[in-house]
């Protein structure tokens, strides 16, 4: 909803974004690429979809629960 919205907008401006049909929606990922740069934290960002790229696990795109991890390498 709009307040949830404004209020993350308010601590990460960054992170302001709206949907193709102008609704509200959030770019966490661009919030946090900015977040570290800003720290001088190098970051690698990858481009891949894990519902379009079969090579990831997708609960959307498949319906099935399963696991996985994150990685950080500082």
């Amino acid at each position: 909803g709009a307040d949830i919205f404004q209020g993350v907008v308010e601590a990460f401006p960054d992170a302001e974004s709206r949907t193709s049909n102008g609704s509200f929606a959030l770019d966490l990922p661009r919030a946090l690429y900015f977040q570290l740069t800003r720290m001088d934290v190098s970051v690698i960002a990858s481009k891949k979809c894990t519902v379009e790229d079969l090579e990831f696990y997708s609960y959307r795109r498949d319906g099935i629960t399963g696991r996985q991890a994150g990685v950080i390498r500082l």
